[in-house]
């Protein structure tokens, strides 16, 4: 029995070893960010030759300008056609940045050791410089300057940079052996082991990336600096201690899914308390005939409204203070205005065979009311006209019934909604549950018999729908996907969208 448990164990380790590609023993628990991918994969979806890639983008580049100095034909050959032989594209590579984004190893598994190693101390000899081994001789490396360094033993291979060139660069990195990240990869005691990180790492992704959002809460940080203009206003830093936000990336046959998930349990508020159902009359009065899409929000407006009061109290440039402030003295509450929505807003838009005077598509908007009557007054003071209870201001027609404000450029629209008349072809079930199911929705048609303002023919062709839904989960958690579906049924999205922008 204990022999067939150790047979079985042995089976599972060795398994194991083919699942993970780069180890994640070489992924330090310091990491900023992790990004996954899968080159050979993607170059089999994508239908490319992937060294025809590389070179077009920078291998080419790289191989000539190294040719210009050294008369070395076989590292440019070795550059441009046999990165294949000693670098593993068929297993999952890592990109991992440190030190608040301002350095990077780029991590592959080795193919060859062997023939990497003559290969590297060819290298090194063209260079007059000499390969150098690590601590504990973990590893080998070859330091091109103080800010790349190549690095790698029997089982990976990495590029190390110093991202010099970004606009949070300190240059106090300068002064730092860029060994540094090289032993923090290869001389690795401790593996990140968040459990988000883990999860990733057990699921099977085209890309996947994990990124670590505490350093934004370092209020020294160069990078949080630079996003945040040397200041929170609108949201404390300690808001983005212990923040994870992940994403993944698969491209199927026909359609592509990008699924971004952030987490931030030391948010301000419980965003859970924003969640709301679309009310089932709002979209009544859509059009889905040759429909472009919509976008619809659901909110709660009382929770909303007094975090809206919390950011804007804390900015210190706030546009519109001193007005808020009137209002104020006026003994009105601007910050109370957002409440007298229902928190239901969906905007569609379509074309209208009975509005052929105008150059655009028909435009709805409707939004539920809390407090119809104030908003009346509100409307009365800013329509230029009003009749019969329809408000005009500009080009808009604005109408409240049942508790929901209509607003439209178009004024036959408003005049079937008074009469209560549905349009012939209402938005279907399946475009009604993507708006009604998630608390944000943008929804996209791409269809030939539209006229799709200012778009090509070529989104036409190749795709038929691109629709973007955010959800607020349990737990300060926010998901967002993203799917394109692509026209071709039979054909990976990404050989799709490799046609689409001429990719070669």
């Amino acid at each position: 029995m204990n022999r067939v448990v150790l047979i079985a164990l042995s089976l599972l380790l060795t398994l194991s070893s083919f699942i993970y590609a780069v180890d994640k023993k070489y992924i330090p628990n310091n990491s900023d960010s992790v990004f996954s991918f899968n080159a050979s994969n993607m170059a089999e979806k994508g239908e490319i030759n992937l060294q025809n890639v590389l070179n077009s983008l920078f291998m080419q580049e790289y191989a000539d300008k190294y040719l210009e100095y050294r008369d070395d034909p076989f590292v440019a050959d070795v550059m441009t056609n046999k990165l294949n032989d000693y670098i593993e594209f068929n297993n999952t590579s890592r990109v991992v940045f440190f030190n608040g984004y301002q350095q990077m190893s780029i991590i592959f598994d080795v193919k060859n050791i062997t023939e990497l190693d003559k290969l590297m101390i060819k290298m090194a000899s063209q260079e007059d410089k000499l390969i150098s081994v690590a601590e504990n001789a973990a590893y080998r490396y070859l330091a091109l300057d103080e800010y790349n360094l190549i690095s790698w033993n029997s089982e990976i291979f990495s590029i190390t940079l110093k991202l010099k060139s970004n606009y949070w660069y300190n240059e106090e990195l300068n002064k730092e052996d860029i060994t540094n990240i090289a032993n923090y990869v290869f001389i690795n005691n401790t593996p990140l082991e968040d459990e988000k990180f883990i999860s990733l790492e057990n699921e099977t992704n085209d890309i996947y990336i994990w990124a670590n959002l505490s350093l934004l809460s370092d209020d020294s940080s160069d990078f949080a600096k630079f996003l945040f203009g040397r200041s929170y206003d609108g949201i404390s830093k300690e808001a983005y201690k212990d923040a994870i936000i992940t994403a993944k990336v698969n491209f199927n046959v026909g359609e592509a899914n990008i699924v971004v998930d952030s987490y931030t349990p030391n948010y301000p508020y419980d965003s859970s308390a924003l969640k709301k159902e679309l009310a089932n009359n709002i979209y009544s009065f859509v059009n889905g005939e040759k429909n472009y899409g919509f976008i619809s929000l659901a909110f709660n407006s009382q929770e909303l409204s007094k975090h809206m009061k919390s950011i804007i109290e804390d900015i210190k440039n706030f546009p519109f203070r001193d007005e808020f402030e009137t209002l104020e003295e006026n003994g009105i509450d601007p910050y109370k205005l957002i409440e007298l929505f229902g928190g239901d807003i969906f905007v569609s838009a379509w074309d209208d065979p009975n509005n052929s005077e105008s150059e655009f598509p028909s435009l709805l908007i409707s939004a539920s009311l809390a407090d119809t009557n104030t908003f009346k007054v509100i409307l009365e003071a800013f329509a230029e006209d009003t009749t019969d209870n329809i408000y005009t201001a500009g080009v808009y027609s604005c109408y409240i019934k049942d508790s929901i404000l209509y607003i439209s450029d178009n004024s036959n629209i408003i005049d079937s909604i008074i009469k209560g008349e549905v349009p012939a072809t209402t938005l279907s079930a399946d475009k009604v549950d993507i708006a009604k199911n998630n608390t944000l929705s943008l929804y996209l048609e791409m269809n030939p018999n539209l006229s799709l303002y200012g778009i090509g023919d070529e989104y036409i062709e190749n795709f038929e729908s691109v629709y973007l839904t955010s959800n607020i989960l349990e737990g300060n958690h926010t998901q967002i996907l993203l799917k394109v579906n692509a026209r071709n049924k039979e054909k990976n999205s990404l050989s799709i969208i490799k046609s689409f922008m001429s990719i070669e």
